[in-house]
């Protein structure tokens, strides 16, 4: 499977986005490897935390020397490989060696595009070395601005030519809800978090925009329309499968 490398110079949600993919994966079945390099560690904090799905492992790289003896771990169990690079920029640079695909995180504010910008061109000396490798620019915030600031954001993006996907994470409250409570988007409740329904749809869109959901779904559903059926269908089929496991269980 492949390995993704998220990551900005000034923190911009890739905790968030690499829990947000690894959610998408774990809830179709896959194995998962997720490296926390970032300095803050919330990924293995949320580890900790009940409701972590058996599929996803988390593990902490402190050393950039590390990081490749890790992903090599998770590519010879055949696991989606996702690196939280965060700000370091040695990590950064070593996840964009390593990495089939790199992911720019962006928040939607003239800083956070900023420094997004710099990291693109920080990182693409290093990706333009591999023909074929991924780089991207991905927003972890989506929400209505005034016109200024979006001005000034397709400024500061506009002089790159770096692709931008064109789903992000627009229910900030729902993405970053794991993180508090637990578990992942596809196993809390509307109780704990407004918008999971309309999170869950960003998430799979982003996940098959990216390719990963492309693993485990049959060789006809290669449209991204099919590709987002289908795991809408895993999802619909989940809630029975948990109250059959609640009525065993009783």
């Amino acid at each position: 499977m492949s390995v993704i490398s998220i990551g900005s110079v000034k923190s911009a949600g890739s905790s968030t986005l690499a829990l947000t993919l690894a959610s998408v994966a774990a809830a179709a079945d896959m194995p998962v490897l997720l490296i926390d390099a970032a300095k803050d560690w919330d990924l293995v904090t949320w580890a900790k935390k009940a409701g972590r799905p058996s599929d996803i492992e988390v593990v902490r790289c402190e050393n950039v020397a590390d990081l490749e003896e890790m992903v090599q771990t998770g590519r010879d169990r055949h696991a989606l490989v996702l690196i939280d690079a965060g700000t370091n920029p040695e990590m950064l640079r070593k996840g964009a060696r390593l990495a089939e695909t790199v992911l720019v995180p962006l928040k939607l504010s003239p800083l956070s595009s900023y420094a997004a910008a710099a990291t693109d061109i920080f990182l693409a000396a290093q990706t333009a070395k591999f023909p074929g490798k991924r780089q991207a620019f991905v927003a972890t915030a989506v929400a209505q601005i005034p016109s200024r600031i979006a001005r000034a954001v397709e400024e500061k993006l506009a002089r790159r030519t770096t692709e931008r996907l064109p789903t992000g994470l627009a229910q900030r409250a729902a993405f970053e809800a794991p993180f508090l409570f637990g578990g992942t988007i596809f196993t809390l409740t509307d109780a704990q978090t407004p918008g999971l329904a309309r999170a869950q749809e960003d998430a799979a869109a982003l996940a098959v925009e990216l390719g990963i959901l492309r693993y485990q779904t049959p060789e006809f559903a290669r449209t991204w329309t099919d590709e987002l059926n289908a795991f809408r269908a895993i999802l619909a089929a989940e809630p029975q499968g948990q109250e059959a496991d609640q009525r065993a269980a009783a």
